[in-house]
């Protein structure tokens, strides 16, 4: 791999975001030693970059400047396209050879492309300003983001970012430093509040970005009770002055000296202080979740609604994660929802219990651990713990059982999420998987465990057609005698391929994602040389076929491992 000196990464997002990156931020200074790494942040954001391990200078752009001054209009705008230029210009002085950005928003892509760096990963913009991906796994994020498909992604998005940036050597855990004066601050707090006792430290970040993936304060109340009474812990509710009224409702119900709240009396770092004294944070996918793993405080976390394990769920070991299985789970996170009966699917007694055993287990013995049915019926959670598979990717491994959704028999989605990780680590990475050697030329079964998985034959046949009608497209576009209406009808034909592939991804949303992964390589070619295009194209049709192939070999191939293991 080439070696990288001096490194801009691209990060304009939330603060768990930025705390989802530190692997690769780690990974790329392992693997570039004597480079200097450049963060560029939003300065609502800045902040947590000074906790974050192997950041050499973070540069700071003031979006809230930018969005006032173009509200603003006439002159506003004009000191908007000053403070643009400069950081243009600011940034171009440094002479970046590598850019990662992390960032898939259309401005950063147009930022990046007038840095003029040599090479890039993540989000782009061409020469007329559209958006598009400089690599594989940036357009394997977005494939998955895409709802239909989310159900079969078991590739955490840390593990999208490293591998967009060939990042192989990294911490199994995301990173962050605690400031000392914070640490201070996290033991000054519990003598204030008469928390310096005995009795295990819990901490519980009860608010939610979105009402519907915040737990009820009725179910906070009676595992609160549970908390202090029966395991006779100390309670420290966590969270921005925003989600202050939540907490305050919980307390009001069920005020014990035990259980305190810090909400509003933490800044970044102090929050981090009090994580990190912890024994356990209870939590729904947060912020705070993904500063917890980052100060080696294990969480047990409520993935409610929208929000989805396999996809952000916390990156270390030893962690434990309830997905509800309703069938709107994973729902669209931008929607409200009026009924979130997926809460309902989750008991205090459950979380309690789980609590209980990440007390009393060491880390990286959780295999051990059975949940009686009574608390956690697969039918209506599973409960997962976080691991990390033999290539260094995250994983969550069902505790009680297999998944049973959309009318899918049980292990259907496990096939195919573990379907996906070794084809995406085959195909993008390189990463060869021993158990199951690939070949050029998959050869599919001669019958499928599940009808749903007959679109793979037909996604095959298809990208067959396309290859044959290029080949003719190709000879018709060397013959300077082929009139244009014929050129003009291959191409029509070819359109027509394209959205009857299209349709085979709805029919048959198990190879969703493939298709997806094919439509926005077609969409991301660029170049003036016909012939050169026809090619690539016909490439793109090749590595359907194969890719669609291998997938139906590994899902067969887990299907009997599944089997032969009952």
């Amino acid at each position: 791999m080439k070696t990288r000196n001096n490194i801009l990464l691209v990060a304009i997002t939330r603060l768990g975001d930025m705390l989802q990156m530190s692997p690769t931020i780690a990974g790329l200074k392992k693997e570039n030693p004597n480079s200097r790494i450049t963060v560029v942040i939003d300065r609502e954001f800045a902040e947590i970059c000074k906790g974050i391990p192997c950041i050499d200078e973070v540069y700071v752009l003031d979006i809230g400047f930018l969005i006032r001054s173009v509200i603003r209009e006439q002159d506003g705008i004009v000191e908007s396209f000053k403070y643009l230029t400069e950081v243009v210009k600011d940034l171009r002085e440094m002479e970046f050879d590598y850019c990662l950005n992390m960032s898939n928003s259309a401005y950063t892509a147009l930022l990046i492309k007038m840095l003029n760096v040599e090479e890039n990963r993540g989000w782009l913009a061409d020469d007329e300003g559209y958006r598009i991906m400089a690599d594989p796994w940036a357009m394997l994020f977005a494939a998955f983001v895409y709802h239909s498909n989310r159900d079969f992604n078991s590739l955490n998005l840390v593990d999208i970012f490293r591998s967009a940036a060939e990042v192989k050597e990294h911490p199994r855990s995301l990173k962050y430093n605690v400031p000392q004066e914070s640490l201070d601050f996290a033991q000054q707090f519990l003598v204030d509040h008469n928390l310096d006792c005995d009795g295990p430290l819990i901490c519980v970040q009860a608010g939610a970005s979105q009402e519907k993936r915040q737990w009820s304060t009725a179910r906070f109340v009676a595992l609160l009770k549970i908390l202090v009474e029966d395991m006779n812990a100390r309670v420290i509710f966590t969270g921005a002055p925003s989600e202050a009224p939540v907490i305050d409702a919980i307390l009001e119900r069920f005020p014990h000296p035990r259980a305190v709240s810090a909400v509003g009396k933490t800044g970044f770092g102090e929050l981090g202080g009090i994580l990190s004294t912890a024994d356990v944070l209870i939590t729904g996918d947060t912020g705070p979740m993904h500063l917890s793993v980052a100060v080696g405080t294990p969480v047990v976390a409520l993935f409610l609604a929208s929000a989805l394990c396999f996809e952000t769920g916390p990156y270390s070991e030893g962690n434990f994660v309830l997905q509800p299985q309703i069938a709107c789970n994973p729902c669209n996170p931008n929607y409200p929802c009026a009924r979130p009966d997926c809460h309902s699917l989750i008991s205090p007694e459950l979380v309690a219990y789980l609590v209980q055993v990440r007390l009393q287990t060491p880390i990286g013995q959780e295999g051990n651990i059975s949940i009686p049915p009574a608390l956690a019926n697969p039918k209506d959670v599973i409960v997962y713990r976080s691991e990390f598979d033999d290539d260094g990717y995250l994983d969550f491994k069902p505790m009680n059982g297999l998944m049973h959704k959309q009318g899918q028999p049980r292990g259907y989605l496990e096939n195919a999420k573990d379907a996906y990780r070794v084809l995406w680590k085959e195909e993008f990475s390189k990463v060869p998987y021993p158990a199951f050697p690939s070949s050029e030329k998959p050869e599919l079964p001669q019958e499928w465990s599940h009808e749903s998985l007959a679109g793979i034959e037909q996604a095959i046949a298809l990208s067959q057609e396309g290859s044959k009608a290029l080949t003719i497209l190709r000879n018709a576009v060397e013959d300077a005698s082929t009139p244009a209406a014929t050129l003009t009808e291959l191409n029509m034909f070819l359109q027509l391929l394209d959205k009857k592939i299209e349709e085979v991804s709805l029919a048959s949303p198990v190879i969703g994602a493939i298709i997806r992964i094919f439509i926005m390589e077609k969409e991301n070619l660029r170049g003036d040389d016909p012939v050169g295009l026809i090619d690539n194209t016909n490439q793109l049709y090749e590595s359907l076929a194969r890719r669609s192939a291998r997938f139906g070999q590994l899902f067969e191939y887990f299907q009997l491992s599944r089997e032969s293991a009952q």
